[in-house]
């Protein structure tokens, strides 16, 4: 008993230390068991991008293939399109097709007969 009471500042002091050593043993064991959770969590937030990575891209490919197909069909349209016709190409057409008409009061019957052939001429072309 004598040891014990000589010693005893030596004992509080290691029975000090193996409480700070366990203490210090349950917080690495915790921490462990954060860093598997953080693990974890991190393997499934990547497996999470990963896949939106992919639908991502998917929908970019269907987004460029329905631009591809709308610039075809806006070509095709184009092509559809009416033109414009050039009115005064049609007027000096017209003017040149009706220029040679006469009124009919002052004509003979053969002149009659010669304008009236000579409108379905132009009418057929």
């Amino acid at each position: 008993m004598n040891f014990l009471i000589a010693n005893k500042l030596w004992l509080i002091v290691i029975g000090g230390l193996m409480g700070v050593m366990l203490g210090l043993g349950a917080e690495i064991y915790s921490l462990k068991g954060g860093i598997k959770d953080a693990k974890a969590e991190l393997k499934e937030t990547q497996n999470e991008l990963a896949l939106k990575e992919a639908i991502g891209a998917v929908v970019k490919a269907n987004l460029e293939a329905c631009n591809a197909k709308i610039e075809l069909q806006n070509a095709k349209f184009k092509e559809l399109e009416i033109k414009k016709p050039d009115v005064k190409k049609i007027q000096e057409k017209a003017r040149r097709k009706f220029d040679g008409i006469k009124p009919l009061v002052t004509q003979s019957c053969e002149e009659k007969l010669e304008r009236c052939e000579r409108i379905f001429d132009e009418l057929a072309r």
